[in-house]
């Protein structure tokens, strides 16, 4: 009965904690805490780089490993390790996740394990120590295994994007960690070593969608994809070459380079070797049963003149206004420069369809410069639909007087106003004689009466003014409106906040992205975000409909 019922809690907490993992590339080590691994009755573990060390001597020290596989455990620590970049170039002190430890009697019989599933939804504060690693902050302050590590880091360093190396961090620093919660989960499974580089079931997605990928990542690259009928290379002297696009597409670029893509290992090598030898602009490539859609789009673009198509290992910052903060797996690159800013093309994997990035964020980005293609390993092309933003007109506060801004500031805030009103000082019955002066606005807040004055007054209306109990507000039209908006604001004790704003889609538990804005953020019974610069407006209706927060400008 015990054992029936930890059956039920696994099937439902695994699917419930893969369903809010991050985005990962293809070697996101997330998988492996919860997929078939390849690693023969060994656990993950880390090791710090000594002085003197190079890659194939750790290898070489891990137990039962032979010249056989040492290739393949190259490929495996790769992939464990994706934020050190040059694996030929260690420094001591680094920390790499390796296996071999070997696993215990009670680790291999047991049928549960209990492990910690990392969150970026609730972050917490931690000063950096002298001393301190990301690695000794991982396994002391969230108290994740080993095995997570890679994972965790990837979590860390989306939540602090300021970070450039893991392995350089500096004390005194404060930084953003995840939270942690615990979950029941199955222990790794094992296959004999000779499959060390199986990390995870390899997933073919069906010919159509592979194609269909194909086509909608090289027109974004202004090539084209035939795919019917047949196509025709004049042979000098000697008639001409026929082609079955059916069975070996063509793939034209813009840069004239063509290839044909031998989808199923048709061709021989001799119609490989005539092709070579008689045109310079045309390549075959021929694919194996093992090669998935990225194998076959890194085969296809790295042999073009103009384009290569590498591993992304960083956040990339788009645009300006706002700028955001987004991940791929690979981008696509024009590798001539050219006068005006080619465009360039990311591709992200996706494993869980709650990773799919908003579609406002990809169209911010393509009007950018990056155009995000999104591709399902099992079923192709994926992407959440057109977002639908039911937007009222932005506010816009005029900057021609600081009479004018001022009344459309306080207005917007739902506060009474009135512009250019006479306040009465003296009157004849009481005094003797008549006085009154113009005040630009007059607002109530609380039950209080301010008046805001762009012009300067004279000591004794200002003494008379207060003693009516009036409060005042004094502008200037020359001053920059960020400062009028201060001013009225701390005058008339509405809370408010300068400074540079960020919002990122893992605390919405959506993929990684974030996009920041420098601003002023009062706070009424909304937030409100104004700004000095025209916002995209797919960009304002995400950040109305997500975080709530509403913006003007001036």
């Amino acid at each position: 009965m015990i054992r029936k019922c930890v059956l039920i809690l696994i099937v439902i907490i695994v699917p419930a904690v893969l369903f809010y993992q991050p985005a990962a590339a293809k070697e996101d080590t997330a998988q492996i805490t919860l997929k078939k691994t390849a690693v023969h009755h060994k656990k993950l573990y880390t090791y710090t780089v000594k002085k003197g060390d190079d890659l194939s001597t750790i290898i070489r020290n891990i137990p039962g490993i032979n010249e056989k596989n040492i290739s393949n455990n190259y490929q495996l620590i790769k992939e464990l390790n994706p934020y050190i970049s040059d694996l030929k170039n260690l420094e001591p002190g680094q920390l790499l996740v390796i296996p071999g430890k070997a696993v215990t009697e009670t680790e291999e019989t047991d049928s549960t394990a209990v492990s910690s599933q990392i969150s970026s939804t609730k972050g917490n504060l931690y000063k950096i120590k002298k001393g301190d690693t990301l690695f000794k902050i991982i396994h002391r302050q969230l108290k994740i295994t080993r095995t997570d590590i890679p994972k965790t880091l990837r979590i860390i360093k989306s939540m602090n994007p300021d970070i450039k190396n893991v392995n350089k961090i500096y004390a005194g620093k404060i930084i953003k960690l995840p939270g942690r919660t615990i979950y029941v989960k199955t222990p790794i499974e094992t296959t004999p070593p000779g499959n060390i580089t199986g990390m995870k079931e390899k997933i073919f997605m069906p010919p159509e969608a592979r194609l269909a990928v194909l086509k909608q990542v090289i027109t974004q690259m202004n090539g084209s994809v035939t795919t019917t009928g047949n196509y025709y290379i004049p042979i000098p002297n000697s008639g001409q070459l026929t082609i079955d696009c059916t069975k070996i597409p063509v793939i034209e670029f813009e840069d004239n380079t063509t290839v044909f893509l031998d989808l199923e290992n048709r061709a021989n090598n001799n119609l490989k070797k005539m092709i070579s030898d008689n045109w310079a602009n045309y390549y075959l490539v021929k694919l194996n049963k093992n090669d998935d859609v990225i194998d076959i789009l890194k085969k296809v673009i790295n042999i073009s003149k103009n384009y290569s198509m590498t591993k992304s290992e960083k956040l990339l910052m788009i645009g300006a206004y706002p700028p955001v903060e987004v991940m791929v797996d690979w981008l696509i690159v024009n590798t001539i420069p050219k006068q005006t800013q080619s465009i360039k093309q990311g591709l992200r994997l996706i494993y869980e369809n709650n990773l799919l990035l908003p579609k406002s964020i990809k169209n911010y980005c393509q009007k950018n410069g990056l155009i995000i293609t999104e591709i399902s390993m099992e079923s192709g092309l994926v992407g959440k639909p057109e977002e639908v933003y039911s937007l009222p007109p932005m506010p816009v506060f005029p900057t021609t007087s600081a009479k004018d801004f001022s009344f459309a500031l306080v207005s917007f805030l739902g506060l009474s106003a009135e512009k250019e009103v006479d306040i009465q000082m003296f009157d004849t019955v009481k005094d003797g004689f008549n006085l009154s002066i113009k005040a630009d606005v007059q607002v109530t807040n609380k039950n209080k009466i301010y008046i805001i004055y762009s012009q300067n007054l004279t000591q004794q209306f200002v003494n008379s003014l207060k003693q009516a109990g009036n409060e005042l507000i004094f502008v200037k039209d020359n001053d920059d409106p960020k400062n009028i908006m201060e001013t009225i604001l701390r005058g008339l004790n509405i809370s408010f906040t300068s400074g540079n704003f960020t919002f990122s889609g893992l605390e919405k538990k959506q993929a990684p992205y974030a996009l920041s804005f420098i601003g002023t953020k009062i706070k009424t019974d909304k937030d409100l975000y104004v700004i000095d610069f025209d916002i995209d407006q797919e960009l304002r209706g995400l950040l109305q409909e997500l975080w709530s927060a509403n913006i003007a400008k001036y």
